[in-house]
């Protein structure tokens, strides 16, 4: 094993363990004196540690609590009877017996809070800023201050998306699936039919979603590993004159497989044809025009947008808000025309997710400031870090080179290689994979470079995957 993996996989959380007088139970941990959060750093500048994030501080009383959260210390743990010091609000608290099984468990080198580099495709590693923003003042969504946030956020959603004040934005709790959901209900009238591409799981989701929801379907269906024909979504929607929506998926997560969203839009907006497009995956990388033939597209905070689960939204053409609003509504808590009244009135009609909203501020204003085509470059350096290691370890791709997107690869595995093996193997070593799905969950792998993955990160990545193969194939 590479000594630099091994070294990131066996590192704990905390490096510095202090607590107050009396001396504290966990072995070697360093006694601090007073009340002082100045101390915290004295006894960080003896011991070599820069990052007060990296330091944790046992305590037993409900005052020492606060000095070390002042100190803006990683982890606080209260020592002693937890009915009596849980109120001062520490990150745990336990009688002196469970100390050690307690730092152990959360925050050593096997801790359930210790920093993993999430390869899946979503929920993505996300910045600090991002965190803070989340943990930030609690609102009331009923209040100025959310009021300005939930402006904020759709101000600049719709400048990273490049459309005017026209477009409707419908903010929603919950995951892309829901903002999926929401989209299709207001698609198509009664009796009318949509057209759905499906060449992957989250296709079959789309077809499914629609089921559920009362509406007949038309699907295309393709090859999960090649781009959907857009002769064929032609051909469909020549022969089927009660289709009136079509529903694709534009970045199939399936496999990392980019449909030709372009061509598949201006054929629907050719045949007047509302699209719903789930730009799940793709919206903030992608390349994506609206406003010639989209009509609602979804989209969720934890992708490419590198904010926190928890938000998702659909943008809507005016075309589709009027689509929107003369379908009767068939959810409640899915009703596109509520939330576009929300977004006239500033109002949201159910509590919204504050805290993944607030991160999602955050988190656009980095999108904003490094523009789609600056992400998509630094997303494309990610990936070729992972072709070519895949390449040199002769390992298979599942998707040609013009067809991938900018942040999946569908590996195959090697002969012999189970994923459970793998991901095991790869976990214990600091680094998350993800399994293939549907029809290929025992054929492939799948690795993502979304969200604030360092260059450092998927080059310790490329060293822990070639050992553990070489253990596994041998």
């Amino acid at each position: 094993m590479t000594t630099g993996a091994a070294e990131h996989a066996t590192r704990s959380v905390i490096d510095l363990w202090l607590g107050f007088a009396p001396a504290p139970e966990l072995a070697g941990a360093r006694e601090i004196e007073g009340d002082n959060p100045f101390a915290i750093f004295a006894a960080m500048q003896v011991a070599g540690v820069a990052d007060v994030r990296r330091v944790g501080v046992l305590c037993t009383k409900p005052e020492h609590v606060g000095t070390a959260r002042a100190a803006g210390a990683g982890a606080v743990v209260a020592v002693g009877d937890p009915a009596e010091l849980s109120a001062a609000a520490p990150d745990a608290a336990v009688p002196a017996a469970g100390v050690e099984a307690l730092v152990a468990e959360r925050w050593g080198p096997e801790g359930s809070q210790r920093r993993l580099v999430l390869l899946n495709p979503g929920p993505a590693l996300t910045s600090p800023a991002v965190k803070r923003a989340a943990a930030g003042a609690d609102l009331c969504h009923r209040e100025p201050e959310f009021r300005d946030l939930d402006r904020r956020v759709r101000t600049k959603l719709r400048s990273l998306a490049g459309v005017t004040s026209d477009w409707g934005i419908a903010l929603l709790s919950g995951s892309g699936t829901a903002a999926n959901e929401a989209a299709l209900r207001s698609a198509v009238h009664p009796g009318e039919q949509l057209l759905v591409v499906v060449n992957g799981v989250y296709g079959e989701r789309l077809r499914e979603s629609a089921r559920r929801a009362g509406i007949d379907t038309v699907p295309v269906e393709g090859a999960w590993t090649e781009p959907i024909d857009p002769d064929r979504v032609a051909a469909a929607l020549a022969a089927n004159p009660d289709v009136r929506g079509l529903a694709v998926v534009h970045h199939e997560t399936t496999t990392g497989l980019l449909n030709p969203l372009a061509e598949l839009v201006s054929i629907s907006a050719a045949a007047d044809v509302r699209a719903v497009v789930d730009a799940i995956s793709s919206f903030g990388v992608e390349e994506i025009t609206l406003g010639d033939g989209v009509d609602f597209l979804t989209c969720s905070s934890n992708k490419c947008l590198h904010g926190l689960a928890g938000a998702a939204f659909v943008l809507v053409s005016p075309g589709g808000g009027r689509r929107a609003r003369s379908v009767e509504p068939t959810s409640v808590a899915l009703d596109m025309r509520t939330y576009l009244d929300a977004d006239a009135s500033g109002t949201p009609p159910f509590t919204p997710a504050v805290p993944a909203l607030a991160a999602l501020d955050t988190a656009l204003d980095r999108a904003l400031a490094e523009g789609i085509a600056g992400r998509r470059a630094r997303y494309a350096e990610r990936c070729a870090i992972l072709d070519a290691a895949i390449e040199r370890l002769g390992l298979v791709q599942l998707i040609a080179p013009a067809a991938r997107s900018h942040s999946i690869r569908s590996v195959r595995l090697p002969a012999g290689v189970s994923f459970a093996d793998l991901h095991t193997r790869l976990r214990s070593l600091g680094f998350v994979v993800y399994a293939g799905q549907g029809r290929l969950a025992a054929d492939i792998f799948r690795v993502a470079c979304m969200g604030e993955v360092e260059i450092a990160d998927l080059q310790r990545f490329v060293e822990a995957l070639e050992a553990v193969l070489a253990e596994l194939r041998a």
